[in-house]
């Protein structure tokens, strides 16, 4: 069983925070956050593993990604909703 790559996690989940939160004060629309941040995510897990911080295979990265870019998506729904 293979499991999650917590270092590739540990930096693409704020990475992707940060590049959403961007990229929604640079005009992109609000209903598109989710699917950016689950691509940042991705991106954000195989830069990290390209990088030679992270351990595994690619594929695993791209998986670690796209749960860290969903993640920061919920985070901020999370945070938006309590702050309402």
């Amino acid at each position: 069983m293979t499991q999650l790559d917590l270092v590739v996690f540990g930096l693409a989940l704020p990475l992707t925070v940060a590049v959403v939160q961007i990229l929604k004060e640079a005009a992109m629309p609000t209903r598109y956050a989710g699917l950016a941040a689950l691509a940042t995510g991705i991106a954000a897990g195989l830069l990290v593993r390209l990088s030679g911080i992270g351990t595994g295979p690619i594929a695993l990265a791209a998986l670690t990604g796209a749960v860290a870019g969903l993640s920061a998506a919920g985070v901020w729904s999370g945070t938006r909703a309590l702050r309402e």
